[in-house]
């Protein structure tokens, strides 16, 4: 009986240590009623109605003041007026489409 020489398999881990101190999180919100909310649309698919049905439940179920949609356009592009965004709301959601 001969044995069979097998080749290596070498199994890389694609983990290393952050280039960056994390970032301590915002403040959270005691509640939604009165506040300014951010829709941020990626662009994925169906991310339009996902925004939209969350936008409807803030205004209408939980007493959200005001809230304003947010188009990224595509999933991978940056988002230019993210200042903006950030400086006219209290609190950002952002939507996941497919």
């Amino acid at each position: 009986m001969s044995v069979t020489s097998r080749p290596l398999i070498q199994v890389c881990k694609p983990t290393g240590e952050p280039d960056a101190p994390p970032k301590q999180l915002a403040p959270r919100l005691q509640s939604l009623r009165g506040a300014r909310v951010a829709l941020l649309d990626n662009g994925k698919e169906f991310s339009e109605d996902v925004i939209n049905a969350i936008g409807t439940v803030l205004k209408h179920e939980l007493g959200v003041k005001e809230v304003r949609v947010w188009d990224k356009q595509f999933p991978a592009k940056g988002a230019p007026f993210i200042a903006e965004l950030a400086a006219s709301c209290d609190a950002v959601i952002t939507g996941v489409g497919h």
